[in-house]
């Protein structure tokens, strides 16, 4: 269940828990792979940036890519942080962490 965190400088954030937080980072992933993934691969399963560390495990729409990611962050000894919902620049951080050790993870 998703809660508010207050912060030193007054400012709150929604701190989701890890299920609801998966959700909708599949579900944002999912909405930019119906608009684009026809004509630009954005997701499409063997076509997106991550698929060579997929390992299947979920096989519903975006789940594997999420999940993909998150096992990809925490291989460098990170874990995600569930008030982050700007998905997009998490997904750059995770794919630039990637790219950047060019070593087998998995």
């Amino acid at each position: 269940m998703a809660y508010e965190q207050f912060l030193l400088d007054g400012t709150s954030v929604t701190v989701y828990s890890p299920n609801e937080w998966f959700k909708l980072f599949s579900e944002h992933c999912y909405k930019k792979y119906r608009a684009d993934g026809g004509t630009t691969g954005i997701y499409c399963c063997g076509y997106h940036w991550c698929c060579n560390e997929c390992e299947q495990r979920h096989t519903c729409g975006c789940d594997d890519c999420v999940q993909t990611m998150i096992d990809i962050l925490r291989s460098f000894g990170y874990e995600p942080d569930y008030s982050d919902v700007d998905f997009d620049a998490l997904e750059e951080r995770i794919r630039k962490l990637y790219e950047n050790h060019k070593t087998e993870i998995f």
